[in-house]
């Protein structure tokens, strides 16, 4: 029934419109040029471009820089009502430094796409936000590919997913948004040759427009003009948003689940032919190469179920021999169906019951969880593993690289920090983990055996004393960054910068 009515909502897709109100432009500031066409991140650019920020009365949010030079920072947020002028920061960094901004300061009006720029680098920007339930976070983008690709999309029942189109520049864009699913390509509803109005944003419910779909990839083509575009995804234990990507053959992803987390890697290929697609997982023991292989057919998003393959945790890379998206996509087991034809594991009949499972001489599971917080023997309790709930998502990094900033450490109240390395190469790397300003952290080194990776919990932003860190390694190695609390999980991408 599922699939039908989702053949119907994408059939009507052409049929259906979406409402948008035109900004005017008043005193605009200046947001640079127009970034060059690249695919991975880098720090040398001028301008970041982070399209998913929201701060109101009940979300916080804040943007994370990091500089390996003195550097002068604006920060621009255009504003939604036409009458009134943006919001602007100005912010000094010395280098190699970090600062966290929060975005209530520069205004507390709901959603607040911004754009960042640096008179000098290299120097990069991330966000996150946050609020008693939801925790979420993005590496900004300062690269602009001809066709952006969002992988990931699901508007299955229990999901709601939305569609940002943000245009920081003073020229209206117009673009052409298409939907990938099982059922073949088709023009998003209300999104061919649509106009974004310069310096404002649209914001599409995708769920419904096109329901009930377990996957979807969307391409986002720019006839003229320039929008970021980002997919947010929510259900009923967090928010996860992630922004466009171009495509490549090499994909890592230095972290892919937290405790209580199962990891899902999502595989599109827009192509014409198949593409062939190999697994490599890097554990604490040492790397599993090609450890899965598909061959991904074209128009055919793919998920895979990452613990099917090995216990979590682990880092991963994916290696084509065609351009191909991917995305890393972390939730408690059974949050995402499967579209790998394997079958869901099956669930225990408690009345039946073998001597194997639960009998009378068996605790039940609060019984269980209250014998292990105690040690028989001392009677000292025992500290129980911390177990997250929520969604994480995150494009992966497309090359490797010796150097790397990280901003954003330590800023969400109450959440866990950390920075993961992956060495995938067949040598050893001596990586240097150096905070960023005045800190009571030292720089520390690092050994990462070949093939493996290294987690490295950070410290609060008040304990801590910076909310950054620069990484510098003998060999190339790639970086992200977990936030984790009670709000939620969030993943993000660490910047290379030589």
């Amino acid at each position: 029934m599922r699939r039908i009515l989702a053949g119907i909502a994408v059939a009507a897709i052409g049929a259906l419109a979406l409402a948008q109100t035109e900004r005017v432009d008043v005193r605009p500031p200046d947001f640079g040029a127009p970034p060059a066409e690249t695919i991975g991140a880098s720090g040398d650019p001028s301008a970041w471009y982070c399209p998913w920020v929201i701060s109101g009365a009940l979300r916080d949010s804040a943007f994370n820089l990091a500089s390996m030079t003195d550097v002068n920072a604006t920060i621009t947020l255009p504003n939604a009502n036409p009458t009134e002028e943006p919001g602007v920061s100005e912010v000094r960094l010395r280098g190699p430094g970090a600062r966290s901004i929060d975005a209530g300061e520069i205004f507390r009006r709901g959603t607040s796409p911004g754009v960042v720029e640096f008179d000098d680098g290299p120097a990069v920007a991330t966000t996150a936000m946050w609020s008693e339930e939801i925790l979420t976070g993005d590496r900004c983008v300062a690269s602009v590919p001809k066709e952006w690709n969002l992988v990931g999309g699901i508007t299955a029942e229990g999901f709601t997913l939305e569609l940002q189109l943000f245009n920081p520049f003073a020229e209206s864009a117009k673009v052409t948004v298409e939907a990938i699913t099982e059922f073949g390509r088709s023009p998003l509803a209300g999104f061919e040759s649509v106009d974004v109005p310069g310096r404002s944003w649209l914001t599409t419910d995708l769920s419904r427009v096109i329901p009930f779909l377990d996957m979807a990839t969307f391409t986002v083509t720019s006839e003229s003009g320039i929008v970021i575009p980002s997919l947010v995804l929510n259900n009923e234990d967090d928010e996860a948003s992630w922004p466009g990507t171009g495509q490549s053959t090499v994909w890592d992803f230095p972290v892919t689940s937290v405790p209580g987390l199962e990891p899902t890697l999502v595989i599109s290929n827009t192509g014409s032919v198949g593409a062939t697609v190999a697994i490599d997982l890097f554990t604490p023991d040492g790397p599993i190469p090609d450890v899965d292989g598909r061959i991904v057919a074209p128009l055919e998003p793919l998920r895979i179920h990452l613990s099917d393959l090995a216990e979590p945790p682990f880092a991963v890379r994916v290696r084509s021999n065609a351009p191909i998206g991917a995305l890393i996509q972390a939730a408690p087991e059974g949050t995402f169906p499967r579209t790998d034809g394997l079958p869901q594991a099956e669930e225990v009949d408690v009345d039946e019951a073998t001597d194997d499972t639960a009998t009378d001489e068996t605790p039940t599971d609060e019984e269980a969880t209250d014998e292990t917080t105690t040690d028989d023997s001392e009677g000292e309790e025992v500290e129980q593993p911390v177990v997250y709930t929520g969604v994480a998502a995150m494009p992966g990094n497309t090359d490797p690289l010796e150097r790397w900033l990280v901003p954003g450490l330590g800023v969400v109240p109450g959440a866990q920090t950390s920075i993961w390395i992956l060495n995938p190469s067949g040598d050893e790397a001596t990586v240097t983990v150096s905070p960023l300003g005045v800190s009571s952290v030292r720089s520390e080194k690092i050994v990462i055996p070949a093939g493996q990776y290294v987690e490295i919990p950070v410290p609060s932003l008040s304990e801590s004393g910076n909310s950054g860190m620069l990484i510098d390694s003998s060999l190339p190695v790639s970086v992200a960054v977990s936030i984790a609390g009670p709000q939620g999980v969030a993943f993000i991408g660490g910047v290379g910068v030589g």
